[in-house]
């Protein structure tokens, strides 16, 4: 024998059909539209975060030449790379030293790069356009599928809340008829 399944049946009148089935349709279809709707829109918003984020970082932080006060040291236990003692001026004047990576064909009072922030503190290079547009994309797909996930998991609950209201009915009803309907069936 086929089941015959029947569409948008939460919303055709019978007689086996509760209120709760409509409410717990209308609450589905409202978390449905959200998630067609909500996920991509949160995507959307944090790519234009993060680009947003990436190019302001470019233009907060500057290149500027430091000149080196010390000979670069030997490479600490286990290091690649050589670092030497140097000294900038900050866009307002003030003079910062910080140990700076270096190669090792430097020598005291070489100039060398580094990149600063508006108050002068040494800090990383921003971000290219093609990095910050993966970084883009990866939070963007983070966000979509994680909102996605999120209206998934409030779907489960609702159907189990739903389905736990009705079995308990049902209970109820069975526990005040099953009584009847056994003295009628011996």
């Amino acid at each position: 024998m086929r089941v015959r399944r029947v569409r948008l049946w939460r919303w055709r009148r019978n007689a086996l059909r509760h209120r709760s089935h409509a409410v717990e349709g209308w609450i589905l279809l409202v978390l449905g539209a959200a998630g067609f709707i909500g996920a991509p829109l949160g995507g959307a918003v944090a790519w234009e975060a993060v680009l947003e984020g990436r190019a302001q970082q470019r233009t907060e932080r500057h290149l500027t030449d430091a000149v080196l006060v010390e000979d670069p040291a030997p490479a600490a236990r286990g290091g690649i790379r050589l670092r030497a003692t140097a000294r900038w001026t900050a866009p307002d004047g003030t003079t910062h030293t910080a140990r700076v990576p270096v190669g090792s064909h430097l020598e005291r009072g070489a100039r060398v790069p580094v990149w600063t922030d508006e108050d002068g503190a040494m800090t990383t290079a921003p971000l290219g356009s093609a990095a910050a547009r993966f970084d883009a994309a990866v939070a963007a797909l983070a966000v979509t599928v994680s909102l996605g996930l999120l209206v998934l998991a409030v779907h489960r609950l609702v159907r189990r809340r739903y389905e736990r209201l009705r079995a308990a009915r049902w209970g109820r009803g069975w526990a005040r008829v099953a009584p009847e309907w056994d003295r009628k069936n011996v």
